[in-house]
């Protein structure tokens, strides 16, 4: 396979409007020899009826674990990869045209990173993302530039394969019934590994996981999420709304809403 070669695992856990979304902006804008694997961890009906539809309709390879191993499922193919660049992929991201092309150009010119997210460190406001600011250093070389983190830069990224050689696995941090891919831990360890991990200087993707429109769709599922984040809670979660013009509010029945403040 050529260097550029890429192959693309993507986790699912429920939230089919969501995948379907993932799956086909994928397979509409991904331009480089690539091979998907979508790694279903134990949804709920609906949203595996759903993956064995885009199974069907596109021929990827839809792997079904019966329970949530969170993170851990993207391990399961990483033994034997035969690639130049993996690119892990949560259910929440819709790809725009470009996207590979411009990822992988930035690791040919910055040879010192080995893990690029499709995200810039300022979330995209203006499209109703609400997310903090993530701290990062802008480094520019020629024509190209991408923002170094200080820290780390999420699950949906491209890694060089030579880091996975070297041992680069995912590892779970687990409350409750969640089970999140450590995306901190696996930033840290490909600095270990002698890499730097960065952003894009611009988004190439939207990231519908951090979306108003997505938390007014499907408040119950991040108020859940929110409470098994001991480094957010809903406290974070509010103190994020109301940055944006946003407040959550309680119910009678004991739901909630979102509403403009």
């Amino acid at each position: 396979m050529k260097k550029t070669d890429m192959l693309t695992i993507m986790l699912s856990w429920n939230r089919p409007v969501l995948l379907e979304q993932t799956v086909r902006s994928y397979y509409r804008t991904v331009s480089v020899n690539n091979e998907l694997i979508v790694v279903d961890n134990g949804s709920e009906e609906e949203t595996a009826t759903c993956l064995r539809s885009l199974e069907r309709e596109y021929g990827f390879r839809a792997v079904y674990v019966k329970e949530n191993i969170g993170g851990l499922a993207f391990n399961l193919f990483l033994n034997d990869t035969n690639c130049g660049f993996v690119h892990f992929s949560e259910n929440d991201i819709e790809y725009r045209p470009g996207w590979d092309t411009e990822l992988l150009h930035k690791l040919e010119v910055f040879p010192e990173v080995g893990q690029i997210s499709p995200f810039a460190p300022v979330p995209q406001y203006e499209l109703g993302e609400i997310a903090g600011e993530r701290p990062a250093t802008l480094v520019e070389r020629g024509s190209d530039a991408v923002f170094l983190a200080a820290q780390n830069v999420g699950t949906t990224s491209v890694v060089r394969n030579e880091l996975i050689k070297l041992g680069l696995r995912w590892e779970n941090y687990v409350r409750h019934a969640f089970h999140f891919p450590a995306d901190g831990m696996f930033s840290l360890n490909v600095k270990r590994l002698g890499k730097e991990v960065a952003f894009n200087d611009r988004y190439v993707v939207t990231n519908w996981g951090h979306n108003i429109k997505e938390f007014q769709r499907e408040t119950a599922y991040y108020v859940n999420n929110c409470l098994a984040k001991d480094w957010l809670l809903i406290s974070g979660w509010e103190k994020r709304l109301k940055k944006s013009g946003y407040r959550l509010v309680r119910t009678d029945d004991g739901s909630y809403l979102i509403e403009r403040e």
